[in-house]
């Protein structure tokens, strides 16, 4: 008679250990997917327009090639680093992308590039964090990650981006590498939290350089353009507030309109046949003269 065998008893936990891969997470299958490398295309066969002569002429980093992108790289990380094998590697870049131009495209670009087979995740602040760091965004967070989104370097978008990276966050994500920007421990718009966490990553050897775009036009805020109307209405009340205060407004004989109204409002005098004409170089601030001694005549 044969027996029947129990599935408990052929398949021991350590049996199963090699499917929990699969069973974290919403992106796990992908992720096991993607370190066979049948995930992303090779670095090498990615197609992009090539750069202008202008952009080359302006700027050095669109003229940095593959090999070149990844010759830096390998120097960086030196014997430390997992080579050049052909499997697929997890690459993180975060930032607020805040206007997102061409400083911001070209990082990303070295990222992807950095190794044959790249899963390129990048990270972006929410708003309230940049609120609470005292560096609030002019583009909407949704905006943002939708534009991040549609950047052809980008695999994967992470809305909830720490503004610190920890080890509990790289573990988590299965990051191999941070691409960091070199020069950003001096960068003004980089507090001292985010530097920590960059420290931290390179502490743990998972950092990666990419070099920065210099020269890129600053945007700068427009400034308001006031309406005609609206000048005129601002103009007056401040003219009526100085007026009240101890500032006076307009010099009297600058104001044409007053002077114009001065003079039909003023009443028309007679001169008097009895009025002295030496008395019209007197001075208004002059004392009256006093009748003393009753004869009619001042003093």
């Amino acid at each position: 008679m044969r027996n029947s065998i129990d599935a408990s008893s052929i398949l021991s936990s350590d049996d199963l250990a090699d499917y929990d891969i699969i069973s974290e997470g919403h992106r796990s299958l992908e992720s096991s997917i993607a370190d066979l490398g049948l995930m992303d295309k090779p670095a090498a066969d990615v197609y992009e327009p090539p750069p202008s002569q202008a952009a080359r002429d302006k700027f050095f980093t669109p003229s940095l090639s593959t090999d070149d992108i990844q010759a830096h790289v390998q120097r960086a990380i030196g014997a430390n680093g997992i080579g050049l094998a052909p499997r697929v590697v997890k690459v993180y870049a975060d930032g607020k992308f805040d206007k997102f131009n061409a400083g911001h495209a070209l990082q990303l670009r070295q990222a992807k590039l950095s190794f044959p087979f790249v899963h390129l995740i990048v990270g972006v602040y929410s708003d309230l964090l940049c609120e609470q760091h005292n560096s609030p965004a002019s583009i909407p967070h949704l905006e943002r990650c939708e534009l991040l989104r549609h950047c052809r370097w980008v695999d994967e978008v992470v809305p909830e981006a720490p503004w610190t990276i920890d080890e509990t966050f790289l573990r988590a994500r299965r990051i191999d590498y941070v691409a960091i920007d070199e020069g950003i421990s001096i960068d003004p718009a980089c507090d001292n939290e985010r530097l920590k966490g960059y420290d931290l990553v390179k502490s743990l050897r998972k950092a990666i350089p990419t070099r920065r775009t210099v020269g890129l036009f600053q945007i700068k805020p427009p400034a308001r353009v006031l309406e005609p109307r609206e000048t005129a209405s601002k103009t007056s009340q401040t003219m009526s507030e100085s007026k009240q205060g101890t500032i006076r407004g307009v010099p009297k004989e600058l104001n044409t309109e007053e002077q114009v109204q001065d003079k039909d409002s003023q009443p028309v005098q007679l001169e008097s046949e009895s009025e002295d004409p030496k008395n019209d170089s007197e001075s208004p601030f002059e004392e009256p003269k006093l009748d003393v001694f009753g004869s009619g005549e001042g003093v």
